[in-house]
């Protein structure tokens, strides 16, 4: 009878745990919050020092320069290989910081899907 009880309380523990592991696996990051801190007129270095290092940059033709910032805020259980496809759809958030003449112009958030 021990052991039955030994053996249930091990299998409780090994259901649990695994899903205690899963809240803390991604570090929780919101983008909205950092494009609301850029505002126009700001300079690159003010805007790298508020958010950091572009994830990407393109420059245009006009002399303008966009950097992005991305974070992908999937859900862990969208994530799954394969069984994720069933749960919806992956997305990312996206800030878009255009400079012009070294300097902020525009400030775009958007959700996107991945």
């Amino acid at each position: 009878m021990k052991t039955l009880q030994k053996y249930i309380v091990l299998l409780v523990f090994i259901g649990i745990f695994p899903l205690g592991l899963t809240s803390c696996a991604n570090k929780q990051y919101h983008l909205a919050v950092d494009a609301s801190i850029i505002s126009k007129g700001q300079t690159k270095a003010q805007v790298m020092d508020l958010v950091g290092k572009p994830d990407y940059i393109t420059k245009t033709y006009k002399g303008t320069e966009q950097w992005y910032y991305y974070n992908d805020i999937t859900p862990f259980h969208r994530k799954i290989p394969i069984l994720g496809r069933l749960f919806g759809k992956r997305e990312m958030e996206v800030i878009q910081v255009t400079f012009y003449m070294n300097r902020v112009s525009k400030v775009i958030y958007y959700v996107a899907e991945k």
